[in-house]
């Protein structure tokens, strides 16, 4: 091996050597914005002495390599750094897809809850009964009354069905199965499913070809996005493929996708998703995994349409709440009697008359008021001489059925403007209640702290997962300093290699001319 012809061979192999080096730099520079790229390197190794020189040394054996040749071409990928970041991932991608809801709500807060919301359909309702109270006999101020009321409830109407489109959007009707099919949580799911069969086939070609590594970064970039959408949990095999455990159930086994994850529809209102693990053959392996779903994508989704924590579902419970109690309370002063009286109202004679008209009624004839079925009974729009302005008790000695000046019903109207209702509070268990307009400015203040307190966390998240994206940046992205570097040493190990294949060339054809 050692002659001429060894070195010209080392020589030789040296330029290809350094030519597929110059090739990897070359396809760096080339992905130098190429997302998920990770930077290669050429991996050298020597090749060791398979003879030596005995005849030129009195000492023993020389032993000399062969020259050197590429194992192999890798990448700088660090698992610690990678489980890393996708711990990091999931609540990223958790808080990513919570700011739709954030915005939904400061939507909600600024156009339907603000002082020209419903503030101030109730300011006008309460003006309507302040000024009925000053002429209790004029029915252009009862008409007035009633169209406050209607107003109120229309703007509740109106909320309702606006919180209720963004929990469809998210989670579903709760009992359609055709609106969940097109849900958010239904096609995040199934999103999810489907990388993870992607994944069983990437896993597939790594264990065809381990040293593929573009393969390798498409699986790396898989697994990243896998990871915001539900906390990742892996495992690594011999032959460089991973595995996936969701819940403690190996969904992805190498080459295999053992489980499938899907979303199917509950049968609690407040609990309207069930997230499931089932086998090929149909059995449930875990019956729901969406309680124990940490800060992730499908949680995010989960809690804006769920009543557990803060979301639209717990908004629609405070509006559908404000719903009931104000319309239980107008109903109680428009037909109930108590200790200051019996509620009246001026009858065709010019009499009074013992009121039993409800003010509010719901639209689907169910018993309990909500937010969305809140609606003016419509025997007092056909007739508003049905308000109850008055309030006597006619078994009294002094009653007098034609005292239409009283107003003492109309007085509990306007303290509805200030009176505590017992119904009214947003603590868990309820308080002793509060009034309208207090409940009203609590209900902003608890969705304004709400939102505030999430975008604080999202932004202290996103500074961490910058951080952690800026160090799989400098360990894996390309660097053109470093490829210029490289450019150098390989461009001169190829010209010095090439040198050295000449000089062992012109030797090599003097020896030959020497011979003739």
């Amino acid at each position: 091996m050692y002659t001429l012809n060894g070195i010209m061979s080392m020589a030789q192999q040296s330029v290809n050597n350094n030519q597929i080096a110059l090739n990897v730099v070359s396809n760096n520079i080339a992905n130098l914005n190429t997302e998920n790229y990770t930077r290669q390197k050429v991996d050298f190794a020597a090749i060791p002495p398979n003879d030596s020189f005995r005849w030129c040394s009195t000492n023993g054996d020389l032993l000399i390599g062969q020259g050197a040749e590429i194992t192999g071409i890798s990448t700088k990928r660090s698992e610690w750094l990678d489980n890393y970041y996708r711990s990091q991932s999931a609540p990223n991608g958790y808080y990513d897809q919570i700011g739709g809801m954030l915005n939904n709500m400061e939507n909600l807060l600024n156009d339907e809850l603000s002082a020209n919301g419903l503030q101030q359909m109730f300011s006008d309702f309460f003006a309507a009964s302040q000024a009925l109270s000053s002429d209790p006999t004029n029915n252009a101020y009862k008409i007035a009354f009633i169209d406050a009321a209607q107003d109120v409830a229309d703007m509740l109407n109106n909320m309702s069905k606006t919180v209720n489109s963004y929990i469809t959007q998210a989670v579903g009707t709760f009992g359609d199965a055709d609106s969940f099919e097109v849900s958010m949580i239904k096609t995040e799911t199934d999103s999810l499913d489907a990388k993870l069969q992607q994944l069983a086939e990437l896993n597939n070609l790594v264990a065809q070809n381990p040293d593929s590594n573009t393969v390798l970064d498409q699986r790396d970039a898989l697994l990243d996005e896998i990871s915001t959408m539900i906390p990742l949990n892996t495992t690594k095999n011999e032959n460089g493929t991973v595995n996936v455990i969701i819940d403690g159930q190996t969904v992805v086994k190498g080459g295999e996708k053992r489980l499938t994850i899907e979303a199917v529809q509950g049968d609690d209102e407040n609990h309207p998703v069930k997230i499931q693990l089932v086998d090929a053959d149909g059995n449930i392996k875990s019956e729901d995994i969406s309680d124990s779903l940490t800060d992730c994508g499908l949680s995010a989704i989960l809690q804006a349409g769920e009543g557990d924590s803060f979301g639209y579902k717990t908004i629609l419970n405070d509006l559908d709440k404000l719903a009931s109690a104000f319309a239980q309370e107008m109903n109680r002063i428009q037909t109930q009697a108590d200790a200051n009286g019996t509620p009246m109202y001026i009858g065709p004679d010019g009499t009074l008359v013992e009121s039993t008209t409800q003010f509010f009624v719901t639209k689907d004839g169910s018993a309990d008021f909500t937010a969305g079925n809140i609606t003016i009974n419509q025997a007092l729009i056909d007739d508003p001489t049905l308000v109850a302005t008055a309030r006597l008790d006619p078994n009294a000695a002094d009653f007098d059925d034609k005292a239409v000046g009283n107003t003492g019903n109309m007085e509990q109207f306007n303290n509805l403007a200030k009176g505590k209702l017992t119904g009214l509070s947003l603590s868990d268990p309820p308080g002793e209640g509060m009034s309208i307009m207090d409940y009203l400015a609590s209900l902003v203040s608890k969705i304004g702290s709400g939102v505030a307190s999430i975008q604080n966390a999202a932004d202290a998240q996103d500074a961490v997962m910058q951080q952690a994206q800026a160090q799989r940046d400098e360990l894996y992205g390309v660097d053109l300093n470093e490829e210029l570097a490289d450019l150098i040493k390989y461009q001169r190990a190829y010209e010095a290699s090439a040198r050295l294949f000449n000089a062992a060339n012109e030797m090599m054809q003097t020896i030959i001319n020497l011979g003739t």
